[in-house]
This record gives C-alpha cells, sequence and structure tokens, in this order.
C-alpha cells in the first residue's frame, strides 16, 4: 500500500487538516467501517470505476459518483473495497469545509454528496486534470489551487464557531456548552444557529464525538492492558455502562470488539 498526506501551505492550513492520497493492489477486498470524528473529506476516486460504493450504518448500500463530500458523520459507514484503489482526498478540520461548499454543513450530516452538484463542471476539470498528473506533490498542488479558486472570498470561519470548536474539543463535560455561550455573548439560539452551519453539528453531539475520539486515542495508546473504566473516567462518562452505550452508538461496536486496521488511523477499523 502506498500512502501520502501532507498538510496545505496557509491559508488553507487554517481549514484544511491534510490531503491524503493512499493506492494499493489487493488479491483480497476487505470492506472497512469509519467511524466518526466531527470532520468532512472531499474524495476523489482516480480508478476506471465509474462508482464508488459505500454502505450506511443501516446497510444501505450507496452507489456514488467519483468526486463526492463525504458530510459531517454522527453514525459510521463502511467503505466498500476493491481490489484496486487509488484515491486521493482533502481532510478538513472541523468548522473548515464550510466556506468550500456553499451551503450549510448541517444540511450534509450523514450525507455523502456528489460534488458536481456544488461546484458544477470545474469538478470533471479537476478530475481530469489529477489523472493527468505524474507524481502525488503535483496533485496536492492542485487540489490547492482548486480549493483556494471554489472558495471565492469566503475564507472565514466565524470567530464564535472556532472559539467553540477550540474548547469542545478539550473539553468532554457536555454541560460546558452553556458556559461557551455565556463566554461567547451572542444568544444561545443564535449560537447553535452558527454552529450547526459551520460544523453541521450541533455543540453537543460535537461534544460526544470529540470525546469518543478521545477514547479512540486513549484505546491505541502505548498500554499494553486496557482498563476500560480508566478510560470511561479520564475522558468523562458517567460511568462505564454510560462509556460503552455511547461507542456503540458512533460505531455500532462494542468496545472489546474494535480492532484497527495495521498503518491506518484508528479512525479506521476492520468489520
Amino acid at each position: 500500500m502506498i500512502a501520502h498526506t501532507c498538510t496545505p501551505d496557509w491559508p488553507l492550513s487554517a481549514f484544511v487538516d491534510y490531503f491524503w492520497y493512499m493506492e494499493n493492489k489487493s488479491l483480497v477486498c476487505q470492506n472497512e467501517l469509519s467511524l466518526p470524528d466531527g470532520s468532512v473529506d472531499l474524495i476523489i476516486d482516480l480508478t476506471t470505476a465509474k462508482k464508488v460504493s459505500m454502505a450506511t450504518s443501516s446497510n444501505e448500500i450507496l452507489q456514488l459518483d467519483p468526486v463526492f463530500v463525504c458530510g459531517p458523520h454522527s453514525q459510521h459507514f463502511v467503505i466498500c473495497n476493491s481490489h484496486e484503489t487509488r484515491v486521493i482526498g482533502v481532510h478538513f478540520k472541523p468548522g473548515g469545509a464550510y466556506p468550500f461548499f456553499g451551503c450549510p454543513m448541517n444540511q450534509l450530516l450523514n450525507v455523502m454528496q456528489p460534488l458536481d452538484s456544488m461546484w458544477g463542471r470545474m469538478v470533471g476539470e479537476l478530475r481530469k486534470e489529477l489523472l493527468e498528473l505524474t507524481s502525488v506533490d503535483a496533485m496536492f498542488r492542485t487540489l490547492s489551487r482548486r480549493l483556494l479558486q471554489s472558495s471565492g472570498q469566503r475564507l472565514h470561519i466565524h470567530p464564535a464557531v472556532q472559539f467553540a470548536i477550540a474548547h469542545l474539543g478539550t473539553n468532554a463535560r457536555l454541560d460546558h456548552v452553556q458556559s461557551l455561550v455565556d463566554q461567547i455573548g451572542i444568544s444561545h439560539r443564535r449560537f447553535i444557529e452558527l454552529f450547526k452551519r459551520e460544523t453541521g453539528y450541533s455543540p453537543k453531539l460535537f461534544s460526544r464525538i470529540r470525546r469518543f475520539q478521545s477514547v479512540l486515542r486513549s484505546m491505541n495508546g502505548p498500554q499494553h492492558e486496557i482498563d476500560w473504566s480508566d478510560i470511561a473516567f479520564n475522558c468523562g462518562y458517567y460511568d462505564q455502562s454510560h462509556f460503552i452505550k455511547d461507542f456503540r452508538a458512533f460505531s455500532g461496536l462494542s468496545p472489546s470488539d474494535y480492532e484497527t486496521i495495521p498503518g491506518r488511523h484508528h479512525n479506521h477499523a476492520r468489520l
């Protein structure tokens, strides 16, 4: 398997976590679970396949165009791998995708949307240009240029949303939301509206997902034995039962059944 990532230059670095590229040929096709992490991905398939197969948490099979947006997810989904993989993408920071797609992110919650519905004919031009390039670095530069072109003058995250993302990402308590609103100084209703528009989530749902991600990081840490009670307590759950219920809600698995795929991010798990 060939895998590359790249952090873009400013100003994209304020919105994009990284560009990624993956290429693989395998005799065995093994589907994988993708878990919610509070972000959005732009995905471009570079194989000859006319459609990309995914499955929802309710086992609905999706046949997607080669260029699509994987919107903010609060549910896991299944990547239906084929024998040949060649795909490039953009992994946005939480709240970072909104300036590039021209629609409220909550409209894309748990949705995979063809990009041509937002960017029009530029999508076909982008994929054709990528297919003609011979180096991954050149592909990443092309993605940078096209993203800046699509954003126009909209490269902006509302300061209230930016402040909340930073604090909700480090504080697992769900009752922290009201104290954030008090600090920001706008109405609770307006804050919820802005946060949903730019991240796709309510603040409480976003906080739960970030807490779930802190669990995954703890489970993939250097410890030899996992103490579920310690993880539940350290990540801000009321008790172990609450932790297991939340874990299953986001992954469809019990914590003990979760198994990462070697060489992949902890957000990708074996089925």
